[in-house]
């Protein structure tokens, strides 16, 4: 009987446990995009096909680097912090990168992705614009377009909380994407 009792005990934790793993995502989720700071991320083109990640629009940010600065040093695939301020046009800026997590809101946790003599190199946990599957093959073919012209028109806005960052919208011409979409069908 208490072999029973244990079991059932057992798989109830492990239930709790598988579900409020999920649970603890989407809430975070959740928190960065009702409680996190906007920052305003300029894209350029990338190769926005791929077959087994599902239907989403790739996204490369414009600026994922940042001169190393003091004593730091970087080794591939390292966490670091992306300290983040807006320019003068209302964009993100990296102004620094740290290997400690600073106290500030106004960061993302990256990892670094190649470090040369003078620059560290960013991968942002934020690559990816999630759409409908129908949406999608018009969306990437908007965003290649918009991305390709002399003046850039593409940008992404991502709520940053604690260090944790959360795509809010993807822009083109200064429309959301579904907005542009609907405006000029294909």
């Amino acid at each position: 009987m208490n072999k029973l009792k244990y079991s059932i005990s057992f798989f109830a934790v492990m239930a709790l446990v598988q579900i409020s793993i999920p649970v603890y995502m989407i809430w975070h989720r959740e928190i960065t995009l009702r409680d996190g700071r906007q920052f305003r991320f300029q894209t350029v083109p990338v190769d926005p096909y791929d077959a087994f990640r599902g239907r989403y629009v790739a996204l490369q940010m414009a600026q994922n680097s940042s001169p190393i600065t003091g004593e730091e040093k970087f080794t591939f695939n390292q966490k670091v912090f992306a300290h983040l301020e807006e320019d003068d046009t209302g964009f993100a800026r990296i102004v620094k990168v740290t290997s400690h997590q600073p106290t500030d809101d106004a960061f993302v946790q990256c990892r670094v992705s190649t470090i040369t003599d003078s620059l560290v190199y960013l991968q942002f946990p934020f690559d990816r614009y999630y759409m409908d599957e129908e949406a999608a093959p018009a969306a990437e073919a908007a965003y290649f377009e918009h991305s390709r012209r002399e003046v850039q028109d593409v940008y992404v806005t991502v709520r940053v909380n604690e260090g944790f960052a959360v795509v809010e919208e993807l822009y083109i011409a200064g429309m959301p994407i579904r907005e542009f979409l609907s405006k000029n069908p294909e």
